[in-house]
């Protein structure tokens, strides 16, 4: 997991940019990506899948509890097969989600989480594109939740097809 994530972080990494290509949104509505009703997702935890996009490439986020501190892993699509990718800690503060990245640049993401989604904002910290190819961006993603388990969260794969929360 460990080499997969570090293989990752540098292929993210290469070509970073903070320039949008003016593409459609990461955030596209979700094309054969069934999402669990909020209804049927506990209000106060995160573990589980969040995924967007079509199935051959969704984006996913996944979160795992490892001791007391949720983890989770990212992957949002872009353009020509560049993505945006990393992993670190994340915290939930009612309606707010902080995703906080663990790696070699600062990149603290606050989002939002409503309804069996979270949404990225519309802008990120500069840090944050360090984690992303050239033409690739985080800004305005909303992942919808499709599993409410650490099994579910096993099934997000990163760029190498390893999972992408092991």
């Amino acid at each position: 997991m460990h080499k997969s994530l570090v293989i990752l972080a540098l292929v993210a990494g290469c070509g970073a940019s903070d320039q949008h290509n003016g593409s459609a949104p990461a955030a596209a509505p979700a094309q054969g990506v069934t999402a669990v009703p909020a209804a049927s997702a506990p209000s106060s935890g995160l573990v589980g899948l969040y995924e967007s996009g079509p199935r051959s490439r969704p984006n996913q986020l996944c979160v795992t509890q490892r001791g007391d501190t949720p983890q989770f892993g990212l992957i949002v699509w872009g353009e020509n097969m560049r993505s945006c990718s990393g992993a670190g800690t994340v915290e939930r503060n009612g309606d707010r989600v902080t995703l906080t990245m663990t790696g070699d640049s600062a990149c603290r993401i606050d989002a939002r989480i409503a309804n069996g989604a979270v949404t990225l904002p519309d802008k990120v910290p500069e840090g944050c594109a360090y984690y992303c190819g050239a033409n690739a961006h985080l800004e305005g993603a909303t992942l919808r939740r499709t599993g409410t388990t650490a099994a579910d969260a096993a099934k997000a794969k990163d760029l190498a097809g390893d999972p992408l929360c092991g």
